[in-house]
């Protein structure tokens, strides 16, 4: 953070304050936020290697704010990831060894007793650990709050697992028929004890296209389409995976709902493409639907 300000040209308050921002994610005003993540492993792909991908949905205002950032530290290992400035965590991202995350919010019940964003203890992850157990056993033990998450990790040797977790409790979850799906909802019985209820109504100060939505309602409509996609069973490959991330409920009709989320206030404002074992990265800024990735590679 300190160097985040002196490249920026601001004092190091300001970037504090900013970075208190992420800590809003987890209020009940922003449980509109959701994200779309897709795990497959090298028996699931027709390349025969592990692929992750993300569609990360967000406010639009944001938009401008999101980067693709590379990390070299004096100690640890290289990083790149996405993230918004002037944040020095990460969102979703893989280091130089394959070791991936993507980060999609859930929302429980549970007040956290500190508040280290995510993002931070996520880049750290990325800077110390190379597998997807290590992953697992410093995201159990990291300090950790102000958020509730799905963590999707993948490493270059084929691992795969989730962790969904609150700021006290963890529970992990392996692949199911060789991938994964991650929404916004948990899926482990010990962490659904933690939710907010399935059939609340958020009615809280937000836009008004946005008030009485069912909480849970995106993450289960995702869910369920991503599910329905995946019913052939076919080996997934690239084209296949974009075609999910550009989905719009077989009727070409977008809204706050689809895979391709789009809305006045709230749409996808990124998608990212991981290959663990090539140590490689496709990253798309808008809509899936109307733009094209390209290629990043660890330098």
């Amino acid at each position: 953070m300190e160097g985040i300000a002196e490249g920026a040209g601001v004092d190091l308050s300001t970037i504090l304050f900013m970075q208190s921002m992420e800590l809003l994610i987890g209020k009940p005003d922003f449980r509109f936020q959701a994200c779309t993540s897709l795990g497959f492993s090298p028996q699931k792909t027709a390349m025969k290697e592990t692929i992750v991908a993300k569609n990360f949905d967000y406010v639009n205002d944001f938009a401008p704010f999101h980067l693709t950032r590379e990390t070299i530290p004096k100690e640890g290992y290289k990083t790149l990831g996405c993230t918004m400035a002037p944040l020095p965590g990460v969102l979703d991202g893989m280091n130089e060894y394959g070791l991936t995350v993507t980060y999609n919010l859930a929302y429980t019940t549970e007040k956290p007793k500190c508040f280290v964003p995510l993002s931070m203890a996520l880049q750290e992850m990325l800077e110390t650990c190379r597998s997807v157990d290590e992953a697992v056993r410093f995201l159990t033990q990291a300090k950790r709050g102000g958020h509730d998450a799905l963590l999707m990790l993948a490493d270059a040797e084929g691992c795969m697992k989730t962790v969904e977790i609150t700021s006290d409790h963890a529970s992990t979850r392996e692949m199911t028929d060789g991938q994964i799906i991650n929404t916004n909802h948990y899926l482990t019985e010990e962490m659904r004890q933690l939710e907010i209820p399935h059939n609340a109504v958020y009615t809280g100060r937000v836009p008004k296209e946005l008030v009485d939505v069912r909480v849970h309602e995106s993450s289960e409509r995702r869910l369920r389409r991503v599910q329905e996609l995946l019913k052939n069973g076919a080996g997934m490959d690239e084209s296949t995976m974009i075609a999910i991330l550009r989905d719009h409920g077989g009727d070409d009709e977008p809204s706050m709902n689809t895979i391709c989320r789009h809305g006045d206030y709230v749409s996808t404002l990124r998608s990212v493409i991981f290959y663990p074992y090539r140590k490689v990265v496709k990253v798309l800024y808008g809509n899936p639907c109307q733009n094209e990735y390209y290629e990043l590679a660890l330098s």
